[in-house]
């Protein structure tokens, strides 16, 4: 297990930055004394012995966690690391090495599992974070497992992160121990498989802000490679390579097939560095060849199917990541309340994350109430038009399905903000939460540097494609057109990319783009509003200048196809056919049964 040295006993020289100091747990040992092991950080309070492992962190820092509301398991542990011979033989069928169970506090121990009903032996893998073991992960006997209840979730092995330049991420815990087996300590795993949380990320966040490059090594299969690019997503293209596991599913996998040396080796790099060679894109050209073109993003429900257009939404408009769409139309014409509408689906059936920057729709509280009634298909203040009103019951199922969805972000202290602090707020956001799809309803509500106009917004422009493109993410514009002159008719004409106040590169610039174009109620006819394709940087995104038409129900503020019926599904319950992911159990910490190594058998061995 890791080492310690208290902070106030080093000879530190600095209180800021960065210093190398000789280190006094392994001094006295070391032929060359001139050697300064000891990396100390003083910008988040921890260092590191490169020659011992030794770690030490600063006094205010180290008992941080604290504050937060979490729970800690039981400290005492290492009054049972002692494994028994049949745990023993077992790992050591997987590979896995004596020393790697001794160094990361593996044990066992009795506990209740609730699928078996009953007190069992446990593999448990205690989460280390400095010197506190933060929450404890049970596995038993026929694949049974459940964790502390109330503990903090973090990344497995946390501590090992802390000094390095690079670090790989595995996809469980039995991984950790055998790249620890083969002699890579700078691996940490994800805590619930492929499950890719916020609060884990959060927790995490001051150990890895300053790691250089991350090797992703998560399992090869369905569930893994969706969560690789979740990872790669939140941590930045960039700074992160990748491991496609052919021997096996994953580094335990490979570790027993004796072919985990040369699997690490062949690491590959997500294109995001602006010079590519023909090796580098040459699975992508493959996966072309393969299937074809290459997915766009699209909603998938009745509301954009059919009805009285000649075609469905998606042969006419669709999204790719790496885009910036412009959005436009004139005043109370429905371009927010649309724009609204179509990312909550597209969160919905793409298992997308969304942030909306919305100065326009304030309070939050009061913004949220419009995502309420659209999500759950009900109106949210009153009953209208025969339609109930949400109850308190479908508020709190919106809150569980849209916690981890849908995230509204507000300026600081209520200053107009800059364009660079939303990027920067954008960048924050693709980490601590894995945000995918970003919202600014308005363009002109995000203040210009001081210059001519047209030249900063063609500036902002450049900024947020590149932004876009290097992230891998979506940006939507909600931008005004300019003061439109009326035709022959008398009406508005709908605007175009062209229109938009300010800049023609709102056209020129932007990948993609739409207009909401509202034709109110005559005697003739009842109103309806109608979508136009403005723009698609891609051919098979769909077909600039083509339309469709939808209805609008004003009891919820959904759109849906005209000549359809009115929609009333909820987006927070699973469609039919689809299952539910059941989590893990939490069972609080059983701090009654003996933990004495003797009373453990080698019995009921969990793998």
């Amino acid at each position: 297990m890791d080492k310690f040295l208290e902070w106030s006993d080093l000879d530190l020289h600095k209180t800021t930055g960065k210093e190398n100091l000789r280190c006094p747990n392994c001094d006295d040992v070391r032929t060359n004394k001139k050697d300064k092991s000891l990396k100390i950080n003083h910008n988040n309070g921890m260092g590191k012995c490169f020659y011992c492992e030794v770690l030490t962190f600063r006094e205010d820092d180290k008992n941080d966690f604290k504050a937060i509301t979490y729970d800690l398991p039981i400290q005492t542990w290492v009054n049972y690391t002692n494994i028994p011979d049949g745990f023993i033989k077992a790992l050591e069928d997987r590979k896995i090495k004596q020393f790697a169970i001794k160094d990361l506090g593996v044990t066992v121990e009795k506990y209740y599992q609730p699928k078996l009903q009953k007190e069992v032996n446990n593999l448990v893998f205690n989460y280390f974070e400095r010197d506190k073991v933060v929450s404890k992960k049970y596995r038993g006997a026929g694949k049974s497992f459940t964790q502390s209840a109330g503990t903090k979730n973090i990344f497995y092995n946390i501590n090992s992160v802390i000094g390095q330049d690079e670090v790989y991420i595995v996809e469980g815990e039995f991984d950790v121990l055998a790249m620890w087996s083969h002699g890579v300590k700078n691996c940490i795993s994800v805590p619930n498989g492929a499950n890719d949380n916020d609060d884990y990320w959060l927790n995490s966040e001051s150990y890895l802000k300053e790691v250089k490059k991350f090797i992703i090594a998560v399992d090869n299969d369905e569930k893994g490679n969706i969560l690789k690019d979740k990872i790669a997503q939140r941590l930045g293209r960039y700074r992160c390579e990748y491991i496609e596991w052919q021997t096996g599913k994953d580094a335990n996998d490979c570790l027993i097939k004796g072919t985990l040396e040369n699997e690490l080796k062949d690491k590959k790099r997500f294109p995001v560095n602006g010079t590519f060679t023909v090796e580098d894109l040459y699975d992508d050209i493959l996966d072309l060849h393969k299937q074809g073109l290459p997915k766009t993003i699209k909603v998938d429900n009745d509301c954009f199917k059919g009805g009285e257009n000649d075609k469905d939404f998606n042969d006419i408009f669709s999204l790719m990541r790496g885009h910036v769409c412009t959005v436009t139309g004139i005043p109370s014409h429905g371009k927010s309340n649309f724009t609204e509408w179509y990312g909550l689906n597209l969160a919905n059936d793409n298992d997308l994350k969304l942030s909306f920057f919305s100065p326009e729709h304030s309070p939050m509280a009061l913004h949220q109430t419009n995502f309420i009634q659209k999500a759950i298909g009900k109106p949210f203040f009153g009953n209208v038009e025969g339609i109930d009103r949400v109850t308190e019951k479908d508020i709190e199922r919106y809150k569980e399905w849209a916690n981890e969805k849908i995230y509204l972000t507000g300026s600081d202290n209520g200053k107009t903000p800059d364009w660079k602090w939303l990027l920067e707020k954008f960048e924050e956001q693709m980490y601590s939460f894995g945000v995918d799809v970003f919202f600014v309803d308005a363009f002109n509500k995000v203040k210009l540097g001081g210059g001519n106009k047209k030249d900063e917004i063609d500036a902002v422009l450049t900024d947020l494609t590149s932004f876009a493109t290097r992230n891998n993410v979506v940006i939507v514009l909600v931008a005004h057109p300019t003061k439109m002159q009326k035709n022959e008719q008398g009406l508005y004409s709908p605007p175009t990319l062209y229109d938009v106040s300010g800049s023609s590169d709102f056209r020129n610039q932007t990948h993609d783009g739409f207009c909401i174009y509202r034709y109110f109620d005559t005697p003739e006819q009842k109103g309806y509003s109608r979508f136009f394709n403005l723009k698609t940087k891609m051919s098979f995104q769909g077909e600039i200048g083509a339309h469709f038409d939808f209805e609008y129900d004003v009891p919820t503020g959904r759109y849906y196809a005209k000549g359809t019926d009115v929609p009333r599904f909820d987006l927070t319950r699973p469609r039919e056919g689809e299952q539910v992911e059941m989590q893990i159990k939490a069972m609080t910490i059983n701090n009654d049964f003996d933990n004495e190594v003797s009373t453990i058998e080698n019995t009921d061995i969990p793998f």
